[in-house]
């Protein structure tokens, strides 16, 4: 059970698993500064998460490290092509930076999931009843 958990990427939900029906039916319109900000935050988030440098990201995907920097901070628009490069090289899909209501969320999972990664699946089916085990305390 715990491998076929592992196998589906646990970013595919992060948005629509922390929406109630009301919060998905009171979606409003987003300012465009706000969206180039929250990419930005999710971007370094992300790349944080992974413990890589802007250098490292930049030199990888083909972009300026002055650039990421201030798409990073938000006073820079990003095209998709480079959206898409940074997204190739920090291994996970374009639509994750699109998460802007989410980013400590993001930032959370992706710091545990790096944190995972080497651990056997044992290790992970313990750490899964762990987490179970918490859950039905806090419920």
């Amino acid at each position: 059970m715990l491998t076929t958990n592992l196998k589906k990427p646990f970013y595919n939900n992060i948005v629509s698993d922390s929406k109630t029906e009301d919060d998905k039916n009171k979606e409003r319109p987003i300012e465009d500064e706000e969206l180039i900000s929250s990419v930005g935050k999710n971007i370094r988030a992300i790349r944080k998460s992974q413990m890589k440098t802007i250098s490292e990201i930049a030199e990888v995907s083909g972009i300026s490290s002055k650039y990421l920097q201030s798409v990073e901070v938000g006073k820079r628009n990003i095209s998709i092509t480079n959206l898409n490069k940074i997204a190739k090289t920090l291994n996970v899909p374009i639509s994750v930076f699109f998460s802007y209501d989410h980013i400590e969320k993001t930032k959370k999972l992706l710091c545990i999931a790096n944190k995972l990664k080497n651990y056997s699946i044992m290790q992970l089916s313990n750490i899964d009843t762990i987490i179970k085990d918490l859950k039905n305390i806090i419920d």
